[in-house]
């Protein structure tokens, strides 16, 4: 089990075991579904969410909480990859999404251990160094905070945070209930139909559709959404501070932080094993969990080692979360390669909107039949 799931006991919502309807069902209870449904309950609509398992139990509940700008590259990456205009619109997606959370976070009083530390990104090779100096060069004329540190091949990126994921969500659905939004746990969708979702034991009549499940969409939806597999450990409490905020290296494959009560969490190392880091199944692996003690032994030997744990990531096709109409009535929030927390929030106001019938701003750059 995560230290996040382990420190935050469930909240029981009810199995949905009768026919029902509602004016939109949300399917899943990440942080996109529960997003989703906030949004959507703010702004007048009765969503029902259903949810597999429990709240935040999947993904949601299994990354390290890191609230980052950006795509898991840098910014030069990613201004080759999308374009350098589109690349300063994902940016500033993600630093709204940021203070979505802060507002969130303040508003409905959710003590989830937000904190703004900022963030450390740090370079694997040359080439990735040589990157990083020109992504920090080129966003610091666009008033991002950011600053390098040459003797540790760092960027110190000011304004990211860091949180617990569970505490979060749980809040933030808290939040959707008070608001009009009703969830049910141990609810397995199986099917959808024009105008229905069929579960193992009701049929809920709706005029839309919101499939909030990530990395197991192409169980309801033929999306470009593959499942890969990532793993973490986190230690007792230490009483010195080994690391000052969340850090990412190597793009993006291995991360660190330590929170405020002296744990380290450590995480990723996937690039190990690419291929073998695939697929739905949960489970820890011996050369994995390794690779990470081995970090950790070279930066706290004496911490101990408490949980071990892995989570399944959606993956896109090209890194970008899936946010938009799939089809008349059906919408899809998704595939966040691994940065739900930097995405999810943001996401799930524009998807929000579209089921309402708006036409948010940045939808072309998360449509789901995108090239």
């Amino acid at each position: 089990m995560s230290l996040w799931l382990d420190e935050s006991p469930p909240e029981p919502r009810p199995a949905l075991d009768h026919d029902a309807s509602a004016d939109v069902v949300v399917i899943g209870a990440g942080v996109a579904g529960v997003a989703t449904a906030y949004w959507l309950a703010r702004a007048g609509a009765r969503p029902l969410v259903l949810e597999a398992r429990t709240i935040a139990e999947a993904a949601s509940g299994r990354n390290a909480g890191f609230l980052l700008a950006g795509v898991a590259e840098n910014f030069l990456v990613a201004s080759r990859r999308y374009g350098e205009p589109n690349a300063l619109r994902i940016w500033r997606f993600t630093r709204r999404n940021q203070e979505l959370v802060r507002e969130l976070v303040a508003r409905h009083r959710i003590d989830c251990d937000l904190r703004w530390h900022g963030s450390a990104q740090i370079a694997g090779d040359d080439e990735e160094w040589a990157e990083m100096r020109a992504s920090v060069e080129r966003l610091t004329r666009e008033a991002v905070r950011a600053r390098i540190v040459p003797e540790e091949r760092t960027a110190i990126y000011e304004d990211d945070g860091e949180l617990h994921p569970v505490r979060y969500v749980r809040g933030l659905a808290r939040a959707a209930e008070a608001a009009g939004a009703t969830f049910h746990e141990r609810t397995c969708v199986t099917a959808m139909d024009a105008g229905a979702v069929r579960t193992g034991r009701a049929r809920v009549s709706t005029s839309a559709v919101v499939v909030c499940v990530n990395a197991y969409a192409s169980h309801l939806l033929p999306l470009r959404i593959r499942p890969v597999r990532g793993q973490m450990l986190a230690t007792a409490p230490l009483e010195r501070r080994v690391f000052t905020r969340p850090a990412y290296a190597h793009r993006g494959y291995r991360y660190w932080r330590q929170r405020e009560d002296g744990r380290i969490l450590v995480g990723g190392w996937r690039d190990l094993a690419v291929d073998v880091e695939v697929g739905e199944e949960e489970r820890t692996t011996e050369p994995i969990q390794s690779a990470l003690e081995t970090f950790l032994r070279g930066h706290a030997p004496d911490a101990a080692v408490t949980h071990r744990w892995a989570g399944i990531m959606g993956f896109s096709h090209d890194a970008l979360p899936y946010a938009g109409r799939w089809r008349e009535g059906v919408f899809a929030l998704g595939g966040f390669t691994g940065h739900g927390m930097a995405f999810a929030t943001a996401a799930s106001a524009l998807v929000a909107d579209l089921v309402r019938g708006g036409s948010p701003a940045e939808a072309d750059l998360f449509a789901p039949d995108r090239p």
